[in-house]
């Protein structure tokens, strides 16, 4: 670039991190892993034969946490340059902001605007679901009206003010040959319900999801069963909640009769 010229660039780009979310969240298997910078070409170059240099920054407050600097003979024919910023730079939980600056052959400097992102590891604990159709005992059983074979009705619990309209919840369900959900799970009873985008409504009053069809995720559990049911909150794919384990106890037998009710 003409050595006088000085440009001021866009915020970058992190590959994972949504363009429209003003925080710049980073999901949770990100952090695991590391994020991505993307960094356009700039539109000004040296002359050819000259030297341009790349410089990508992390910052917390005025706290340079990140910083590497890469050469670049003119004239550059790469589009783009996506720099890696490793997991290790992003344990430490709170808001950073990334941003670059290019540098001319006379080492005039134009910079990047910067892309504010959010660490938070934290994975907020919520209430355990309730079973309507339970009896005082914690039981589903033949007298439970509707008939468990028809499907089980589960309550999710109205939200904490964290949770926000469009987030993810997904509701897991499995059964176990205990009262206590203890042991190994049974095969085939586990059933995923997903809620793709909570409306305020939902988020506020709670919400029933139905566990069904009865074969294969009820069928199994006969005599002295339970099963366990958890849910769990994603802002895209950024895990931020997880309920605590929501039991029921399942008791298909009548005395004296055989076979279990049921069909």
């Amino acid at each position: 670039m003409p050595p006088s010229e000085i440009l001021v660039y866009n915020p970058p780009k992190v590959v994972g991190v949504a363009d429209d979310d003003p925080d710049g969240r980073i999901p949770l298997e990100l952090l695991i892993t590391g994020i991505e910078v993307v960094v356009p070409i700039w539109p000004v170059q040296s002359p050819d034969g000259r030297q341009d240099t790349l410089i990508v920054r992390m910052r917390r407050g005025a706290v340079i946490e990140f910083d590497l600097s890469q050469t670049y003979t003119t004239p550059i024919t790469e589009r783009e340059f996506v720099i890696p910023i490793g997991p290790e730079y992003l344990t430490t939980d709170g808001v950073v902001e990334v941003f670059y600056q290019t540098r001319n052959y006379v080492q005039n400097p134009s910079n990047s605007l910067p892309r504010k992102l959010t660490i938070d590891h934290v994975v907020r604990g919520l209430l355990a679901v309730t079973y309507p159709k339970a009896n005082s005992d914690g039981y589903l059983n033949c007298e439970t009206q509707p008939p468990i074979w028809t499907g089980i009705e589960i309550q999710v619990p109205p939200l904490p003010a964290f949770v926000q309209s469009g987030d993810r919840c997904e509701v897991e369900w499995i059964g176990y040959l205990s009262l206590n959900g203890s042991g190994v799970p049974i095969d085939r009873t586990y059933k995923l319900i997903k809620k793709s985008s909570l409306t305020e409504t939902e988020i506020d009053k709670g919400f029933p999801v139905v566990v069904e069809p009865f074969v294969p995720h009820i069928e199994p559990m006969i005599n002295k069963a339970s099963a366990i049911t958890t849910y769990s909150i994603y802002r895209g794919l950024k895990l931020i909640g997880t309920s605590k384990k929501g039991l029921v106890k399942i008791d298909r037998v009548v005395t004296g009769e055989d076979p279990p009710c049921g069909p």
